[in-house]
């Protein structure tokens, strides 16, 4: 009966280690007696259970290693407040170092010096090796306890807060880690191979590694999985921030009959470097803005935020549009340390007279639609890009909306969509859509463009934000004395 409870006791010691590990690791949500109340009554159940289980049969583990270690998931998910998944991920890391530890540090070692000292006389259960067993037991511990809390557990931590306590896709792998060791255990119980046995070093060592690499691939496949969760979220966000700059409320202004405007904008990323814009600069002037920021994904977003706050900032009542794209220009240039650069196309239009005054830097060709005609390309001379360099002085245009004009801007995504024979969708076939559908206001326009470019791109990958923007210029304003005419 001494072999019995002496290795009850230091298979016992292994969980009373992975109680320690699981409780300096969570947060506790009782104080410290209430805890030492409940680990107690855990350590004795447990100490009892694995007596009365090697009582019955010495080479019996199954109470040893599952019993204890589902004992010490049981106590962590009543005496802590951290998530039901991160308890019983900390606490089956916990019993996974314990075992992993008691077999390949605490078990080789006692292979190796035990025969030597003459403490192994008939079989490793002899009292005098149990004893010195659990000496290794006490020391390897109280080390790996110290190294834990002053290393690992920061590591644990990190994962925990990445994930936001929810482990439960890890809870597999760690589960079957656990139960792995008790049936590596149990087979070479089965075939006799003991601590006194010359295959026990061999094999527990070569176990262990192999549990030790496990470990540390659960956990690095953890913290790969939280960043990639992380930037996902934080992408998600950038997405939603970047949607809400945009105007999205459509009708855009319910209020005003002089004119309608509808503009959609599709990033290729979860982030793009397309932008659109419109807003009233007073009462009688309407501006419209599209544009696309070289390159794609959160750096194109970012200096799409700036340029597009900058081409409003600086679009005010009676500035020509020339002298804003200029300014913008030079600011842009100097914090644009990653060399990007914008295309950019605004027009300001007075609702008034119908006169249109537009300035292009470098982007797309707009389409013309006359009242009852078709949409037609209006070739002007593009100005140099936004960022691109210094000292640019950019001209402004102007066109003469009549009452019941159309006006199309869209970027590149558009004409330079592919389809899976690596065709562009092209201004010709843009041309002919917009024709096809001239008669419908601007929303149901776009969306006609937007069906034909998926029917023409079929399954192919998007490469680039599909921006379009429509106005349609209904009737002239009245001034206050109401007859047309300067405010």
């Amino acid at each position: 009966m001494v072999s019995v409870a002496l290795w009850s006791f230091a298979v016992f010691m292994a969980s009373v280690f992975a109680g320690l590990l699981t409780g300096i690791t969570l947060t506790p949500k009782y104080k410290g007696s209430v805890r030492a109340l409940f680990w107690g009554i855990g350590a004795i159940s447990g100490y009892t259970a694995a007596f009365v289980s090697y009582s019955i049969n010495l080479y019996n583990d199954a109470v040893g290693i599952l019993g204890l270690s589902a004992l010490v998931c049981l106590v962590s998910q009543l005496l802590y407040k951290d998530s039901p998944s991160t308890k019983l991920a900390v606490a089956l890391t916990a019993c996974l170092i314990a075992n992993v530890s008691t077999f390949m540090l605490c078990g080789t070692t006692d292979t190796l010096l035990a025969p030597s000292l003459g403490l192994i006389t008939e079989s490793p259960y002899d009292t005098e090796n149990l004893i010195f067993f659990i000496g290794i037991k006490l020391v390897v511990y109280g080390i790996l306890s110290v190294l834990y809390a002053r290393f690992l557990r920061k590591t644990i931590h990190r994962t925990m807060e990445a994930v936001e306590g929810k482990m439960t896709v890890f809870l597999p792998a760690l589960f079957i880690s656990v139960v792995g060791f008790y049936m590596i255990n149990l087979v070479s119980n089965g075939v006799g191979i003991y601590p006194d046995s010359v295959w026990f070093f061999v094999l527990y060592v070569t176990v262990c590694v192999i549990f030790v690499v496990e470990f540390w691939m659960i956990f690095y496949s953890i913290n790969q999985s939280a960043k990639t969760m992380k930037t996902s979220a934080e992408l998600n966000v950038a997405t939603n921030i970047q949607k809400s700059m945009l105007p999205c409320i459509f009708p855009a202004f319910p209020e005003r009959e002089e004119f309608d405007v509808f503009a959609s904008m599709e990033p290729a990323k979860e982030v793009g470097g397309d932008f659109y814009d419109f807003f009233m600069v007073d009462e009688r002037h309407l501006a419209v803005v599209a544009a696309d920021v070289s390159g794609k994904g959160v750096p194109a977003a970012l200096f799409m935020v700036i340029g597009k706050t900058l081409i409003k900032d600086h679009t005010q009542p009676g500035r020509d549009l020339g002298e804003v794209f200029t300014e913008v220009n030079h600011l842009l240039c100097e914090s644009n340390s990653e060399g990007m650069f914008i295309t950019a196309f605004e027009g300001v239009l007075d609702l008034v007279t119908g006169e249109f005054r537009f300035v292009n830097a470098g982007h797309e060709i707009p389409f013309l639609c006359r009242k009852n005609g078709e949409f037609e390309p209006y070739k002007t001379r593009p100005g140099f890009v936004l960022a691109g360099m210094e000292d640019i002085q950019y001209r402004s245009g102007v066109i003469q909306f009549e009452e019941g004009d159309k006006f199309f801007q869209y970027t590149d995504g558009v004409t330079e969509a592919m389809n899976q024979e690596n065709e562009l969708y092209g201004m010709e076939r843009l041309g002919r859509v917009l024709c096809k559908n001239a008669d419908l206001p601007p929303f149901e326009l776009l969306s006609c463009v937007k069906e034909d470019i998926d029917d023409f791109v079929g399954g192919a990958q998007q490469f680039d934000d599909i921006t379009m923007l429509c106005l349609e210029y209904r009737k002239k304003m009245r001034d206050c004395r109401g007859k047309e005419g300067m405010l």
